[in-house]
This record gives structure tokens, sequence and C-alpha cells, in this order.
């Protein structure tokens, strides 16, 4: 007999329908987009969600000061004393050349049930501390100083290696954004963690004067037989709400 999967639920409503009945627990959920798309909106109404039913959440907040994302939930009506100790949010907004272990001190912290980071952007892109590569191996670093000569790219792709593997071996539920950039190959900025996550939600926004319209797509979802077509949603006053 298959040992049916357990899942986390999104929170938000009709959403699970389209990806049966929520996200794999455990899985690794990369949510692309433009700026503006509403990925970080999502992830927040996700945890949010969870921390009220008492599931222990963590989100990394690397793209704002501390204070700018408990206003942003606020205007939706959340309230976070409700979430307690079970919604732990940590933010930092500045060039980091520890960011690396940083986030894997936070990850491992506890044992959390779900975690985001926002954004993956933040660390492929933060400054490389000295004593980082002596952390990499040297076995590592030969493997990757040749050919490629260990550029940025490069550099980048392994923090993102290692952020993905401790998220894994924690066995979190995890949800991590990262920037789409339009008419360029691949899904995201990084062009590997598409690669390494279980499943791919993008996020679009097209602006026409005063009119909005969103939608979402699950690209891919292991586990799951998943909607393929487009999603429409909307941002409320009350969070995102399909249309």
């Amino acid at each position: 007999m298959v040992n049916a999967i357990e899942r986390i639920q999104s929170g938000i409503k009709g959403f699970d329908s389209f990806i049966e009945g929520g996200f794999p627990e455990g899985s690794i959920t990369l949510v692309v987009g433009t700026p503006g798309t509403g990925k970080s909106i999502f992830v927040a109404e996700v945890l949010y969600s969870n921390a009220l039913q008492g599931k222990r959440c963590l989100y990394l907040n690397l793209e704002q000061s501390e204070g700018k994302l408990e206003k942003q939930i606020s205007q939706f009506g959340w309230d976070l004393a409700k979430a307690g100790k079970n919604l732990r949010i940590v933010s930092v907004d500045f060039p980091n050349p520890g960011m690396v272990e940083f986030v894997l001190d936070e990850v491992q912290r506890l044992n959390y049930d779900l975690i985001a980071i926002d954004s993956l952007d933040s660390i492929s892109s933060s400054p490389l501390e000295t004593d980082e590569i002596g952390k990499m191996g040297m076995d590592r670093i030969a493997e990757t100083v040749i050919p490629t000569l260990f550029d940025a790219q490069t550099v980048g792709r392994l923090k993102l290696k290692k952020i993905f593997a401790a998220i894994s071996k924690s066995k979190a539920t995890a949800f991590l954004t990262t920037e789409k950039i339009e008419g360029a190959q691949g899904i995201t900025r990084d062009t590997i963690s598409e690669f390494l996550c279980d499943n791919i939600l993008v996020m679009y926004y097209l602006g026409i004067g005063s009119s909005q319209y969103r939608s979402a797509q699950v690209l891919k979802m292991r586990l799951s037989n998943h909607e393929k077509d487009f999603i429409p949603f909307e941002i409320t006053k009350k969070g995102i709400e399909l249309r």
C-alpha cells in the first residue's frame, strides 16, 4: 500500500484544490516572480495561517528593514499576537558577508515546521568572506575553479546548494522567493534553484491603466497532480483571494 502524502495547507481559500489539497510536507517550494507580483504576501499568508494552527514557522526577511514586513502583514488585518511565538520573523536588510552562515544558524536553531526565505537573491548575491572559501572544502574548490575560475555565479550557486541541503535536512516545509528576470533564459536569476527545489510557483502581474491582473501558475510540484493552467487572483485588504 502506498502511504498517503501529508500536506501543508496554504490557508488561501480555494488554492489548495489546485494542488491536491496542499503542499507536500517537507517539500521546498520556489515562489518566482518579478517585483510586485505578490511573492512575499503569498508566503507570509501561508506561514501566518499555519502559525495560527499551531505550527512552528520561521520567516527570514532578507529584503526589508526590521518592522516593515510586520506593517505589511497588519494591513491585511492579520494579528501577529494571535500567531504568538509560532511565527518568528527575522529581518536583515544589508549586504552581509556571512549571510549563508547566518541563514544556516537560523534554520537549524529550532525544529521548525515551516521555513520561508525571502529572498534567495540576497544570499546568492551577498559578498563572500575569505574564511567561507575554506569552509567549502578544498575538494569542492578544486571542482569549482577548474574550469570556471570560481566566478561570482559559481560562488552564488554553491551558497544556494548549501542552503537547500540544510533545509532538506531539517525536514521543514519551505517556501523560498526569488526574482524572475523578464527576457532572461531560465526561470530564476540564479538559474539553479529551479533544479534544486521540489515545487515551482510563478506569480504574474499585468497592470493596464487602473486595472490590475494577477495570476499564478504551478510549473512543477512533485508527488502531485497539480493544475497546469493559470490561476487568477487578486490582492485584497484581507490578503490573497482567488478570482
